[in-house]
C-alpha cells in the first residue's frame, strides 16, 4: 500500500543541476524531464520479478512528493518515522533549487511526533511492563534450572518441577512475541538449504505454525534482501 506526503514547494531554479546533485547519492533511479525529476530507492524484486519501489521523491513545480510502501501488517507510523530523516535531507539539499514553505512540512511531523507520544504514553510502557515481568520470571527459574543440574540425586523431583515451569514459560513468551521476521527468514533459509531450494508452503506452514501468506511474506523478504532469488520457470 503506498502512501503520501506533499509539501509546497516552489521552483526557483532548473532543476537539472539538482539531479547531478543527487545523482551520487546512491538512489536506484533518477528520471528527469525538464518539470519533473523523479528519484526512487528499489529493493530487490518481489516473488513475480517485478522491482520493489521501497520510495521515492518527485520534484514538481510548486510542490515536492515523497510516495513510500507500507507493506501489509507494518506500522504506518514505523515507515514514516523511518523515511522521515531521508525526506528532511533530501528538502535540505534542495534548499538551493527550491523555496519550501516551512508550514506543509509541519503537519506530518507534528502528527508523527504525537501519535509516538500517545503510544509510549500507553501501550509500550504496558508491553514493556508485561515483557519484563515475564523476563524476570524466565531468568529466576532459569537460574533455578542451572542450580539443580548440579545438586544431588534427592533433588531430582524438583529439577524435573522447575524444568517443566520453565518450559511452560517458554511457550507463553513465545506466543507473546510470535515468531519475528529475522527467525522466519533464518528458518526459510535453512528449509530451502536442505531441500535444493524447493518449498512446499503448506508443509513449511504446518510445521512452524504460521499462516501460509505469512510464509510468502517471509519469501518474499529474502527476495528483497539478496538472500535468494526468484526461480524462473
Amino acid at each position: 500500500m503506498e502512501e503520501k506526503i506533499a509539501v509546497d514547494a516552489i521552483r526557483k531554479k532548473p532543476i537539472g543541476q539538482l539531479s547531478s546533485k543527487l545523482g551520487g547519492l546512491g538512489f536506484s533511479k533518477i528520471s528527469y524531464t525538464k518539470d519533473r525529476l523523479v528519484i526512487e530507492r528499489t529493493v530487490g524484486e518481489d516473488l513475480k520479478g517485478k522491482p520493489n519501489v521501497d520510495y521515492r521523491i518527485i520534484f514538481l513545480d510548486k510542490s515536492i512528493e515523497l510516495i513510500y510502501d507500507v507493506q501489509p501488517k507494518a506500522s504506518k507510523r514505523a515507515r514514516l518515522l523511518e523515511l522521515s530523516p531521508v525526506f528532511l535531507d533530501v528538502l535540505m539539499l534542495a534548499e538551493e533549487f527550491y523555496d519550501v514553505k516551512a508550514s506543509s512540512v509541519f503537519p506530518p511531523i507534528h502528527n508523527l511526533l504525537s501519535d509516538i507520544q500517545k503510544v509510549l504514553g500507553k501501550d509500550v510502557i504496558e508491553l514493556s511492563s508485561e515483557l519484563e515481568d515475564l523476563k524476570n520470571r524466565f531468568e529466576s527459574l532459569s537460574s533455578r534450572y542451572k542450580d539443580l543440574v548440579s545438586s544431588s540425586e534427592e533433588n531430582a523431583r524438583i529439577l524435573l518441577e522447575c524444568e517443566r515451569r520453565r518450559d511452560e514459560l517458554m511457550n507463553v513468551v513465545n506466543k507473546f512475541k510470535g515468531m519475528s521476521d529475522e527467525r522466519l527468514k533464518e528458518e526459510l533459509y535453512l528449509w530451502l538449504k536442505m531441500r535444493s531450494g524447493n518449498i512446499d508452503i503448506q508443509e513449511f506452514s504446518g510445521a512452524h505454525e504460521v499462516s501460509p501468506s505469512r510464509v510468502e511474506e517471509g519469501l518474499d523478504m529474502l527476495i528483497k534482501e539478496g538472500y535468494i532469488k526468484r526461480r524462473l520457470e
